[in-house]
């Protein structure tokens, strides 16, 4: 299947399939969404906007603004949420801004209201979250879906956001659905939070003092920018 092919991909063909990691990362491939080192000492590497060095690279956004891919990971997501045992939901809630789509169709699957955080602009490192605009009625179980997870730090930071700038306690289930879970090494204990993904892998960042891969002779590129020069080595097997 090429890109052309996937971007008429029906949802429907879908409905009774479980996509596999491996199909969902071709998919990211074909969508120039996704880049893993390939373990070469001398491939390119990723210099991310941080400064830091990684080994691998997602980009959710280049293929969520794709509806018809966005509908099936949705679906299937919240298969495995289920599958998962999650409870009752009443709500669905994302971060800003690339979790919005994929929580508002995850939200259909569920037949619930869904709702986002969104940036504080007097945030300078727009981390801080907003909620202000909806209210949550007391005791509704709050699902929570995004795009990507590196650390809990998008997670904590809604959560936060919700309880101060809700009229109304509520509850969130101790389950969140991702797309990408790619912490720095698995497995992981988040503690009392559970995390339910489609794609799972071990991304590190570091600096460039620490990176294994300069030492070696590896160059890095930014992946935005140089995104040719970083995928004709580091393709995905």
């Amino acid at each position: 299947m090429d890109l052309q092919e996937l971007l008429f991909v029906k949802p429907g063909q879908f409905a009774g399939v479980e996509l596999s990691q491996e199909e969902a990362l071709r998919w990211f491939a074909l969508c120039g969404a996704v880049w893993l080192h390939d373990g070469k000492p001398k491939s390119p590497h990723a210099e991310l906007t941080s400064g830091m060095c990684s080994n691998g690279y997602f980009n959710c956004p280049e293929i969520l603004k794709f509806p018809n891919l966005a509908e099936i990971f949705a679906c299937q997501l919240a298969r495995r949420l289920q599958q998962a045992r999650i409870g009752n939901i009443d709500w669905v809630i994302s971060s800003a801004y690339a979790a919005i789509t994929l929580g508002h169709e995850v939200a259909k699957r569920f037949g619930v209201a869904f709702g986002h955080t969104e940036k504080d602009p007097t945030d300078p490192d727009q981390k801080r979250m907003l909620w202000r605009r909806m209210q949550i009625p007391a005791g509704a179980n709050v699902l929570q879906i995004e795009e990507l997870g590196t650390t809990l730090g998008t997670t904590l930071e809604v959560r936060r956001a919700v309880k101060e700038g809700n009229t109304e306690p509520v509850n969130f289930l101790p389950t969140v659905g991702m797309l990408v879970h790619r912490p720095p090494k698995l497995p992981i204990d988040y503690g009392d939070i559970r995390i339910v993904s489609l794609i799972e892998k071990a991304i590190w960042a570091v600096p460039p003092a620490e990176c294994p891969l300069c030492k070696a002779g590896s160059p890095r590129y930014r992946p935005k920018t140089h995104w040719p020069e970083l995928t004709g080595k580091g393709l995905i097997k």
